[in-house]
């Protein structure tokens, strides 16, 4: 019997050593990933000076949801102190990155998801704006770059021990990175199918998947996002109710944070329009590609 329980114990504790070993491995492994240097394709910029591109910048910063993470006068916030990091919104004005940022790191961070040292940024949704073009980049740029100074004392974004195990695997900080160059011009704004789809290809594709046909959650937690055939079908006051008030014609009450309709709803009257028009033509391209 003692032969037995010491056996015993030697089996749990070589098991344990093990996974000291494997763990410390596996956190090491997780550090380089998060330290990992990305190497993306950064276009040259003008940006800028005139009352209408602050304007436009403005208007793009609430419908892209930039206040939602980096809070209402984007001076940041610690948006999560638990789990496998301490996440934090930068602070966007001058008195924080906004003051060590040039174009290049603007465009890097907003439409690549890198940040100024070259690492991958933890929940930045570059995959929305991947797709956003040079010129309204620009106007965006713009309006940060205008932005007032606003002192915010903000933590540093630090990664736990469970995040860099996670980096070592199953959290791969490089899917949020989009090497890919970027387009250089979109169309007018309005309410046209080809602003539609220049919009939708970007916001809605992040969530619903390439073709809108829907797509499981990355975040823990959050639901499925659904293919959006049937909002195409909605009539125009149901789209821009669902878009404006989060309530769909079912009468269900769309949770922000995973649909975001306080983005949408800053969208003018044609630019929801438009992403109707184009959602509305999705039936029509199911049925011809079938």
């Amino acid at each position: 019997m003692r032969t037995a329980l010491k056996w015993a114990g030697i089996v749990v504790g070589a098991l344990v050593v093990i996974l000291l070993i494997g763990g410390f491995v596996a956190s090491r492994v997780g550090a380089a990933n998060i330290a990992e240097v990305h190497d993306v394709p950064v276009a040259t910029l003008t940006i800028p000076t005139d009352s209408a591109a602050l304007a436009r910048g403005a208007h793009l910063a609430g419908i892209y949801g930039c206040q939602d993470c980096h809070g209402a006068d984007l001076s940041g916030q610690v948006m999560a102190d638990e789990g496998p990091a301490r996440i934090v919104a930068s602070n966007l004005t001058p008195a924080g990155i906004g003051g060590e940022y040039e174009p290049e790191d603007w465009d890097r961070a907003i439409r690549h998801g890198v940040g100024i040292d070259g690492t991958a940024l933890f929940v930045m949704p570059s995959g929305a704006y991947h797709s956003v073009s040079d010129t309204e980049a620009a106007d965006l740029i713009a309006y940060l770059e205008a932005l007032p100074p606003v002192e915010n004392d903000l933590p540093p974004m630090e990664y736990t021990l469970l995040g860099r195990l996670l980096a070592a695997g199953p959290l791969d900080l490089s899917k949020g990175v989009y090497p890919d160059p970027t387009p250089t011009s979109s169309p007018a704004p309005g309410a046209t199918v080809e602003y539609g789809e220049y919009l939708a290809r970007g916001m809605c594709a992040y969530c619903h998947g390439e073709g809108l046909v829907g797509k499981e959650a990355d975040q823990p937690g959050a639901p499925p996002a659904p293919n959006l055939v049937a909002s195409g079908q909605w009539t125009p006051e149901e789209f821009h109710q669902a878009l404006t008030t989060g309530i769909t014609p079912t009468g269900h009450e769309m949770n922000p944070e995973f649909m975001p309709w306080t983005a949408t709803a800053k969208m003018t009257h044609d630019e929801r329009e438009g992403l109707r028009l184009y959602l509305a033509t999705l039936a029509d391209r199911r049925t011809a590609d079938a």
